[in-house]
């Protein structure tokens, strides 16, 4: 955890019209990996249109510091690409794409969106968050042990080396942040303008 002071988040499900923000962060963070040479994304699987056909809205979490996002994950019961146990399977809400914006990283906010989804899938009744990224970055993966999660690596049937991280809920020795706040759903009396709830 950084020392500068961790600013408040409010993470909530994204409405249609902030998709685009969503992909925005997202592509942000594929750039930047890529400028590295550890490429995390491809960039057709972070598109609105590939991401809508993979995940609904009410999946897709942006955390917002002073109402501007500034982060992005997808919180959802399908491990993706990568196969798991089924009995952690069962057990596990599964994240994927946790992204913070360049401009805000090292400031702590992953660590509250992790620190988020932990109380969001023990109220959903799930007793794992598992992280679904299959990356190389050493300095990435030990931040994420430093969140609480286990490092998991398996070769898949195409004799592939495939990895996730496993965070037990019940177990996690990694204290929760208290700067996070619980918004489910986007307000849209934000706009002005009463419309339905979407997602």
């Amino acid at each position: 955890m950084s020392s500068e002071v961790t600013p408040s988040l409010v993470v909530r499900a994204i409405s249609s019209i902030e998709l685009y923000q969503f992909c925005e962060l997202l592509m942000e963070a594929a750039n930047w990996f890529e400028s590295r040479g550890e490429p995390l994304w491809k960039f057709d699987q972070i598109t609105p249109h590939s991401l809508l056909a993979n995940y609904r809205l009410d999946e897709m979490y942006m955390g917002y510091v002073a109402g501007k996002p500034v982060a992005a994950m997808v919180l959802n019961n399908r491990s993706g690409g990568i196969e798991v146990d089924v009995s952690i399977r069962r057990a596990s809400l599964f994240m994927h794409k946790l992204t913070v914006a360049r401009d805000f990283a090292g400031k702590g906010l992953a660590k509250l969106m992790v620190d988020w989804a932990r109380r969001h899938a023990q109220k959903q009744g799930f007793s794992l968050l598992s992280l679904i990224c299959n990356c190389r970055d050493e300095r990435l993966r030990w931040t994420l042990s430093q969140f609480g999660f286990d490092e998991v690596e398996q070769v898949n049937a195409q004799h592939q080396l495939q990895r996730y991280f496993c965070l037990d809920l019940a177990n996690c020795k990694v204290a929760l942040e208290p700067s996070t706040q619980y918004s489910p759903r986007f307000n849209y009396t934000l706009l002005k303008e009463n419309k339905p709830l979407l997602g």
